[in-house]
């Protein structure tokens, strides 16, 4: 195991918590959509229903107010889903870097599963305004507000029922998106945060050096670019102008933590910690050409730490060794009834 198999094994847990995201929102637009289609059916003429004869009776009020529960509904299980995705992502997080940093070292960190409470405080963001029921009850008033007009205008222009659904169908995917960037970010903050725990435990007995690693593609934006392969200072904290943060996505500045989709990589006692059966990837030979090569690439090729990382993990072989070997699962077995 190594840290880039921890960010893969963790990417995939927030797609699946994205994907979730994006049933709740399919269930709710072919919902919407059906109940759109009885109304032009039922208020219609030749398959298509007029604002005089949908506003009569409050029948588009009656109409959209029914569409505002079921979203307030659907926010919520969202929240929820959320919230237990950041919770999984914290403790998984947490006990792999601990295992990868402990096994490689070979040392006792004293190392203990995240109580109830320490998640908790991990997942909250302490900014009120930026809390998940805060941004989303934006995003729920923002999505009402602009289904109210999309259909509205659609039933005064005199649209099919096609016409309206393109319309819907738009608003509902915008607020889609907006939704699982909230999802990405957040998990990202509670990744982090899951690093800074470890790393204070770890710090007591061992020698740790952070680096910032930006993503492989040309999405990366160009400060992220600029602080790749940066090293934290001596407080831990990484610099850009006159920012600072201990780690990606804590910065407290919406353009350097929204989607931000970069990793802390640590160095134990100056070298990449690696832990699995039958290599020694902690050998100080190994290391030193392993770190060689990481800034060769990097200084003649222009590649991005990441980048210049898996090039070079894949050129330098560690030693094989014959030595006791526990794995992750049997590792965490230790863990077992406690929180």
């Amino acid at each position: 195991m190594n840290q880039q198999e921890i960010n893969r094994i963790l990417d995939e847990m927030e797609k699946k918590a994205e994907k979730d995201i994006e049933v709740v929102f399919n269930k709710r637009l072919k919902s919407i959509l059906d109940q759109m289609l009885q109304m032009h059916k039922k208020f219609g003429k030749n398959g298509e229903a007029s604002w005089t004869d949908v506003n009569k009776y409050n029948r588009f009020n009656q109409e959209m107010k029914m569409i505002t529960q079921q979203l307030n509904a659907d926010y919520k299980a969202i929240i929820k889903l959320i919230r237990e995705s950041e919770e999984r992502l914290y403790i998984e997080r947490y006990l792999m870097l601990a295992y990868l940093l402990q096994q490689s070292t070979g040392e006792e960190m004293g190392f203990k599963i995240p109580s109830v409470e320490v998640i908790k405080s991990a997942i909250d963001n302490l900014v009120e305004f930026l809390s998940l029921p805060k941004v989303f009850e934006e995003h729920r008033n923002s999505i009402i507000r602009r289904l109210n007009i999309e259909i509205a205008q659609s039933l005064q222009a005199g649209e099919s029922y096609t016409d309206m659904a393109i319309r819907i169908e738009n608003a509902m995917g915008w607020t889609r998106k907006k939704a699982i960037l909230v999802a990405r970010t957040e998990g990202g903050r509670v990744r982090s945060q899951a690093d800074l725990a470890v790393e204070e435990q770890a710090s007591k007995t061992a020698r740790l050096t952070k680096l910032w690693m930006s993503s492989l593609d040309t999405r990366v934006r160009k400060s992220h670019r600029k602080l790749d392969g940066q090293k934290a200072d001596e407080d831990g904290y990484f610099h850009y102008g006159s920012w600072k943060s201990k780690a990606p996505r804590l910065w407290g500045v919406a353009s350097m933590d929204i989607q931000c989709r970069c990793h802390t990589i640590y160095m134990v006692n100056g070298k990449l910690p690696e832990y699995r059966r039958g290599k020694d990837y902690m050998d100080d030979t190994y290391q030193k050409k392993l770190a060689a090569r990481i800034d060769a690439y990097m200084e003649d090729t222009g590649l991005t730490y990441k980048q210049a990382f898996n090039k070079a993990y894949k050129d330098v072989k560690p030693p094989s060794v014959t030595v006791p070997f526990m794995s992750f699962g049997e590792w965490r077995k230790q863990f077992s009834g406690e929180g």
